[in-house]
């Protein structure tokens, strides 16, 4: 089952599938020309978007019904945001996706098997379907291939003062926290209470934590929430 934005493909026409290729994760180099030497220098390597085309027939003779059913496959694969795309071979996991090619089926040739949808993954990473949660201070340990999104989440009755969030390595101090739902991401590296940002209270010499791979450990007040990713 193919399944974008929970709509399974095949429940909104009667499609075939024939393939899907799952591109792997680009990779974007970086480097900087040599301004008198040969070459260039190697910077690093960051990784890029990914791709899913969905290669199927849709066996529909009478023109007209065809018609209709190629357009309801348009309205389900067009999004104006990325939404969540499941494929067959991943259970427990999804891509974070945004239709960038539609098929062009020919009127005469009903019999095509080679109509095709193609899904652009700008965030290219598997997501695990259900987050995990630990007390702050308790160490995890992410499976995932690739660094985990992490958030830290707190909900304050009343306002707390010189709150602080740490691995080890880099430290988040706050000033204040006001009362209410506080979110910590740490993968956009923002933090709010409900929809307010409170980065205004954050310590000049703070440093956001880095998600990472490995056992780790992040001390302070909540709760960690885990969300494995893989490449």
């Amino acid at each position: 089952m193919i399944y974008f934005r929970d709509v399974a493909l095949d429940s909104i026409a009667p499609v075939r599938v024939v393939d899907v290729l799952v591109s792997p994760v680009g990779l974007h180099p970086l480097s900087h020309e040599r301004p008198i030497r040969p070459g260039s220098t190697f910077v690093r390597a960051k990784d890029g978007e990914r791709t899913v085309q969905i290669t199927f027939a849709l066996l529909t003779q009478n023109r007209e019904v065809r018609a209709q059913q190629m357009a309801t496959i348009y309205k389900w694969a067009r999004s104006d945001a990325p939404g969540a795309l499941r494929l067959p071979g991943y259970s427990g996991r999804h891509l974070s996706a945004v239709c960038t090619g539609l098929p062009e089926p020919s009127i005469r040739q009903w019999w095509e098997s080679k109509l095709r949808i193609t899904f652009t993954c700008f965030d290219p990473y598997w997501y695990a379907d259900t987050a995990r949660t630990v007390a702050c201070g308790t160490a995890f340990t992410p499976i995932g291939s690739a660094v985990p999104r992490l958030r830290i989440l707190r909900t304050l009755s009343a306002a707390a003062s010189n709150q602080s969030y740490s691995n080890g390595s880099e430290t988040m101090a706050f000033s204040s926290i006001p009362a209410g739902s506080l979110v910590i991401d740490l993968d956009a590296q923002t933090a709010a209470v409900g929809s307010t940002s409170i980065i205004q209270y954050l310590s000049f010499s703070s440093r956001f934590i880095q998600p990472k791979l490995g056992a780790q450990t992040i001390t302070g007040t909540g709760n960690v929430e885990i969300t494995e990713r893989w490449a």
